[in-house]
């Protein structure tokens, strides 16, 4: 939390710099998420695992 004596200048440049880096990253986790939701790249984790296991030879 930035106290409110820190702020009786403004906000300095490295703030909005930070901000603006982590809503850049927060928006491209958000669409990768979206995306891989929608191209059904999160459908059946939980056979990728037994994939391994079988034997086709």
């Amino acid at each position: 939390m930035i106290c409110p004596s820190c702020l009786s200048g403004g906000l300095s440049t490295g703030y909005v710099v930070a901000f603006a880096i982590c809503a850049l990253f927060f928006i491209v986790a958000f669409v990768t998420l979206l995306w891989a939701s929608r191209s059904g790249r999160l459908d059946n984790l939980e056979d990728t695992k037994f994939n391994m296991l079988k034997d086709e030879e």
